[in-house]
């Protein structure tokens, strides 16, 4: 029987450690940036964000797939890097691993690294993150693609804390291309409350399964609405107590060099992952305000899950396989 999650005394985020990391900056092959918006204005918005808050070298993990149509893309990555961040390595075509076998998988690792070697070399470590945070639906897939992880010098970069700020991106591009500015502010204002909820929750459910308070690896996404708010969510953090730390010193904690005992094919992160090992429930995670935000400024065909199906379906034609919805629940 699990036991119940619990309001942790003191607040969990007051002197909480966490790495930020960003994932795809390109977005995915089938989901466009809104008009007007672009990874050079988000990047431009998070490199200035993380500068007002003191974040160091943070780690963007793209998917490079969208490059192939617009090659001009990853010159963000001059900048990003010129601000004292790094480039990480996150799969070509942002396929789940529990979708491929793991030859196919590991050709995706490599295609993207030979197209984003001359960033990832800069880096003072060689850090690779699997697409969707799906390390595997079976222990031997894991193994074999940690096998060539290690044998190519890559260290498997987990995410321990998210604040499922993708969902919020469809919603947030509907409200763009209707002009909506109320729905505009309420989605930014939700958003920024989301997050500090949702890396409290996990923060404080990871410390009860562990037995301690490990250091943290959080996960924001490059999308348009991420990069509204981003300055916003720093910053209530940090007035929270949290303490913004490199990758390098997050991945020195055992919790994240190891990685979770669970395996599991479903969208879960490292900190989900230990709460559902260790029995500990873990309230309103995925929040339940992912139902309102489908409700703002509605699009016909346009939904999280048929926007997604949609990049799914696209990925599909470059890369076979079947996608399995059901992995999101």
């Amino acid at each position: 029987m699990k036991e119940p999650f619990m309001n942790q005394t003191p607040d969990p985020l007051n002197g909480l450690r966490v790495a930020v990391t960003v994932d795809d900056q390109f977005q995915w092959t089938g989901i466009p940036f809104p008009e007007g918006h672009g990874p050079k204005s988000v990047s431009r918005a998070m490199i200035e964000a993380f500068a007002n808050h003191r974040v160091p070298e943070v780690y963007a993990f793209n998917s490079t797939a969208p490059t192939e149509d617009d090659p001009g893309a990853l010159s963000i990555l001059d900048d990003w890097c010129a601000a004292g961040h790094h480039v990480g390595n996150h799969t070509h075509q942002h396929i789940s691993l529990n979708w491929l076998d793991v030859d196919t998988y590991l050709s995706d690792v490599d295609k993207s690294e030979e197209i984003l070697r001359p960033w990832i070399e800069r880096a003072p470590s060689r850090y690779f993150r699997y697409a969707f945070a799906m390390d595997g639906d079976t222990r031997e897939k894991t193994r074999g693609v940690q096998t060539h992880l290690t044998r190519t010098g890559y260290l498997s970069s987990p995410v321990t804390l998210w604040f499922y700020d993708a969902q919020f991106a469809v919603a947030y591009q509907r409200a763009l291309a209707l002009g909506d500015r109320e729905a505009q502010q309420w989605l930014e204002d939700a958003l920024v409350q989301t997050a500090v909820d949702q890396t409290r929750r996990q923060a404080a459910a990871a410390a009860r399964a562990i037995g301690r308070s490990p250091d943290h690896i959080l996960l924001v996404h490059g999308t348009t609405v991420a990069g509204a708010t981003l300055d916003r969510i720093l910053a209530e953090l940090a007035r929270l107590g949290v303490e913004y730390i490199t990758s390098e010193e997050a991945m020195r904690d055992p919790a994240n060099a190891v990685g979770s005992p669970r395996t599991t094919r479903q969208f879960r992160n490292s900190s989900q992952k230990w709460a559902e090992f260790a029995g500990v429930a873990l309230d309103d995670v995925p929040p339940a305000i992912l139902a309102e935000v489908e409700e703002v400024a509605k699009i016909d065909g346009q939904s999280w899950n048929e926007v997604l199906g949609g990049a799914t379906a696209e990925w599909a034609k470059r890369i076979p396989f079947t996608p399995m919805p059901s992995d999101f629940h």
